[in-house]
C-alpha cells in the first residue's frame, strides 16, 4: 500500500479521503440513525466514519428497523383483529387502522434501536 501524500504549505499531508454519505446507501432509518449519532453522540459517530463502518452499520440498523416494523404491524393488526375481511367491506377504515399501527410500530422500533 502506497500512502500519497500532497505539500500543505511546507508540510507532507498524508492525502485522506473519506466516503460520501447520501441516503441512498442506507434509507430512511439509516438517516435517522445518522443524524442522532451526529447530533447525541459525535464521537461515536467520528469513530464509527474513521473506522469505515458508518455506512454498513447504517445499512443494518435500516434494514432490521424496517423488518421489525413489518413485524410488529402485523402484530398489532391481529390483536386488534383487523384483518382481510374488512379491508374487503371497509376499505378505509382498515387503511386507517393499518397506517396507525404502522405509525406506533415505527415508533416503537425508533425508541428501541435508533434512538438509543
Amino acid at each position: 500500500m502506497q500512502i500519497c501524500y500532497i505539500n500543505a504549505q511546507g508540510y507532507l499531508v498524508p492525502e485522506i479521503s473519506l466516503p460520501h454519505l447520501s441516503q441512498k446507501h442506507f434509507g430512511k432509518y439509516g438517516s435517522m440513525r445518522a443524524r442522532f449519532l451526529a447530533e447525541h453522540n459525535p464521537i461515536e459517530y467520528d469513530q464509527m466514519l474513521l473506522d469505515g463502518i458508518l455506512l454498513r452499520h447504517l445499512s443494518e440498523i435500516n434494514v432490521a428497523a424496517c423488518e421489525q416494523i413489518e413485524t410488529l404491524t402485523k402484530q398489532l393488526a391481529k390483536q386488534a383483529g383487523v384483518s382481510t375481511a374488512l379491508k374487503l367491506h371497509k376499505p378505509l377504515e382498515w387503511t386507517a387502522q393499518m397506517q396507525a399501527f404502522h405509525a406506533q410500530a415505527e415508533e416503537i422500533v425508533c425508541a428501541e434501536l435508533i434512538f438509543i
